[in-house]
């Protein structure tokens, strides 16, 4: 299936960023000339230039054009809280480390959350920037009673929020909390990170609409390759 427009675009951009091609405080091609050079309408070109703005990778100022502002990878903090996130929390391709059925009681993150014996899936996964560098851990476990096929999915882009609801599972509620972390040996060294080296660690749980809990996350972000941040809007 072909790309849309707007994501060839956008992904040509990224690459000559992430690629040094284009370094900060660099101008990127005017619109006409992405024009002409996809054959396309102005639309898609806004298009790639909204998501990239949105990913902090580039900003528009007047008289400059668009110019370049990031080399890195940035996420919204308020999306990776929020409970019903359609789509990946954080941009990139992921790369499954494990997956495996074990008893809600003998693991850390859920014997405090589910009924004891209750079987969970437990999904270890890397989410990888453009570049096939690691930036996040990630691991999660679910309430195999509730969603049963879950380990029968496609691993490497399932968003667990969008497929609870296709199974009919929604007004979800979250509670996170984030902190400092040291990392585990296997999550240090899929991070590529000394175990001395502090992290953001998010716990997210989250809660079906009548109270019952479907979901844990674990979630250990690179101190370097992705910026966390929040941007608020005043009206």
């Amino acid at each position: 299936m072909a790309r849309a427009k707007h994501v060839e675009i956008r992904e040509w951009i990224e690459h000559q960023i992430q690629s040094g091609r284009l370094s900060i405080g660099d101008r990127l091609p005017s619109e006409r000339e992405l024009m002409e050079r996809f054959a396309v309408s102005r639309n898609p070109v806004q298009t790639a230039m909204s998501k990239l703005v949105e990913a902090g990778l580039v900003q528009r100022r007047r008289g400059s054009g668009t110019i370049v502002a990031s080399t890195g990878l940035r996420s919204s903090l308020l999306r990776l809280l929020h409970a019903s996130t359609d789509g990946p929390e954080v941009e990139g391709i992921h790369r499954v480390v494990s997956t495996r059925v074990v008893a809600a009681d003998s693991h850390p993150l859920a014997a405090d959350l589910f009924v004891t014996g209750t079987p969970v899936a437990e999904m270890v996964r890397i989410k990888l920037d453009r570049t096939g560098a690691a930036i996040v851990v990630e691991r999660c476990v679910v309430d195999l009673t509730l969603v049963p096929d879950i380990l029968n999915q496609d691993l490497a882009v399932l968003t667990t929020a969008a497929y609870y609801s296709s199974h009919g599972i929604d007004q979800l509620h979250a509670s996170s909390v984030l902190s400092a972390a040291h990392l585990a040996a296997d999550d240090a060294k899929q991070l590529e990170l000394d175990t001395t080296t502090p992290v953001v660690r998010q716990l997210r749980t989250l809660h079906t609409g009548n109270g019952l809990p479907i979901e844990r996350l674990e979630l250990l972000f690179h101190p370097t390759k992705l910026t966390l941040e929040v941007t608020q809007i005043e009206h």
